[in-house]
């Protein structure tokens, strides 16, 4: 019978190795496997032996489901204690793995308490700890995982709706050790600890894997380890829900079915445009399952059905532009680029929407006019921004009110008055907020909304931006030829009862 070679954990020794698996386990040398007929796998939950032969010694591992105690014998003392102490570990670990704070969602005291308790363990466990970190952010919904060192203590913390919440400190040295065990499931380097490093992995909650980004960098108090996190579960994916009002919507809609031109996002970093992109490809491919989509993405964030995706890999030399290039050769019909931030890449864009491509990409910029600025700034050529452009959305994010402890809310003068608001802006409007419960973390808010401004490119804005007219020119025609505001798309969530009046302040200058 053959070994099992499907192993769960690997320790190498001296000279040999350890190998365990739900099938059985396997001491190998540099590699090898021993051949033994007589060769019988050591399940983990049934009376069962294994003696081997292996070069110059025997083997002898039982266990016994009855009583959960084992021996070795016929290795040397050194070898002995050295396997035995490293299944005492895996079997610790297996069963820490085991309590409910890996299968439950903990929030609030509860996972700070479960946390604490890891932290104390003795031997120290900090990979079991880490991937308790882990679970607990995919669990709570939460986009980002922070580690950060401070003076006397690590920090942990977890994004949630937008929000950095902390969630429990640990002590400093076990803090660095759950940070080196980050890195060894990222695939760095745990010997180098002054150097920015980045790495991929992966976790399984609840029948479905969540992909995993980890950064790590070196900062006066130790190694800051950032985990991004790309659950499939918190993916939306349905251009309907993304909160566009009916006229953007509509308008939007019509825009993206052209068969060529670009349709650029704005908006800071974690405002969702990589969301809207998402979704707008979702939505054509289903309308029309016989073009061809591809992406250029850093990094790529969701598995589309049916889009070739591709990933940037700078140090390989692929970046934005190299990816585009390349992926014009393969007879794209629809395009996403993840973001627009230098010349070259630029211009390979604008001329994929002028040679019969649909291209979806992202440009920072202060507002939708600016982002002709920001254009015509790295050097391309304005007709070729005036004739490519379609369409610029812009783009944030608000809480919404919790629906378990949402309740009916009048907002006082004071706020009204310092919105600008007059009373009858908000007259028989269903306006609420939450009261705080166990599902929101008693913040009143779960999950978020999009807020939405379309500028499509007129005539007029073409003209304006071809005779290269100053910023606040553009901004003026912006102004007149705008489906909808931030700012009117925000109130539009108060009257309805989606988000609240504070919320919408805190996301959105108001209008002057």
């Amino acid at each position: 019978m053959s070994v099992p070679m499907a192993t769960s954990q690997r320790f190498s020794g001296r000279g040999c190795e350890l190998h365990l698996s739900a099938d059985g386990i396997a001491l190998t040398r540099n590699g090898e496997v021993p051949s033994d007929p007589d060769y019988q796998a050591a399940g983990y939950d049934e009376i069962a032996a294994a003696d081997l032969d292996t070069w110059g010694y025997r083997l002898r591992i039982a266990f016994a489901s009855a009583r959960p105690t084992w021996t070795i014998s016929g290795m040397k003392r050194p070898e002995a204690a050295w396997a035995q102490a490293l299944i005492n570990e895996a079997v610790e670990r297996g069963r820490l793995r085991n309590e409910s704070c890996f299968t439950e969602r903990l929030s609030g005291k509860d996972l700070a308490g479960a946390i604490r308790r890891l932290a104390r363990c003795d031997p120290p466990q900090p990979a079991v700890l880490g991937d308790l970190l882990l679970v607990q952010a995919v669990r709570n919904r939460a986009t980002d995982l922070h580690i950060q060192p401070e003076p006397w203590r690590t920090l942990v913390r977890q994004r949630i709706d937008g929000q950095l919440l902390d969630v429990a400190p640990v002590p400093t040295e076990t803090g660095e050790r759950v940070v080196s065990a980050l890195k060894v499931r990222a695939g760095m380097k745990t010997y180098q600890r002054n150097v920015a490093q980045t790495g991929g992995s992966s976790i399984a909650v609840e029948e479905r894997v969540v992909d995993l980004r980890l950064t790590c960098m070196p900062t006066t108090h130790g190694e800051k380890m950032t985990v991004r996190i790309f659950d499939p579960d918190q993916a939306l994916l349905d251009l309907d829900a993304l909160g566009m009002d009916a006229p953007v919507l509509d308008t939007y809609r019509g825009l993206i079915t052209r068969p060529h031109g670009c349709i650029l996002l704005t908006g800071p970093s974690g405002s969702g445009k990589t969301t809207t992109m998402y979704a707008s490809l979702a939505w054509l491919r289903e309308s029309n399952s016989a073009r061809s989509f591809a992406t250029v993405e850093e990094p790529v964030e969701l598995d589309l059905a049916g889009v070739s995706q591709t990933e940037v890999h700078r140090d390989v030399g692929l970046d934005f532009a190299e990816g585009l290039r390349n992926v014009l050769r393969q007879d794209p019909q629809v395009l996403m680029v993840g973001e627009i931030r230098d010349r070259e890449t630029a211009n390979i864009a604008v001329q994929a929407g002028l040679t019969g491509h649909l291209v979806f990409s992202t440009v920072h910029a202060p507002s939708a006019a600016g982002v002709f600025s920001r254009l015509t700034q790295i050097d391309v050529e304005p007709y070729l921004v005036a004739s490519s452009v379609t369409a610029v959305v812009v783009q944030r994010l608000a809480r919404k009110v919790c629906e378990e402890c949402a309740e009916p809310h009048t907002p006082s003068p004071a706020d009204t008055q310092a919105a600008g608001l007059g009373a009858e802006q908000l007259a028989d409007a269903d306006v609420r907020r939450g009261g705080g419960c166990e599902r929101c973390g008693e913040t009143g808010y779960y999950g978020r909304t999009g807020l939405f401004a379309l500028l499509p490119v007129t005539a007029r804005l073409r003209e304006a931006i071809v005779a290269c007219r100053p910023l606040a020119a553009l901004e003026e025609i912006a102004a007149q030829d705008s489906v909808g505001s931030l700012w009117e798309a925000g109130l539009a969530q108060v009257r309805q009862g989606v988000t609240t009046l504070d919320e919408v302040q805190g996301v959105i200058s108001r209008p002057l």
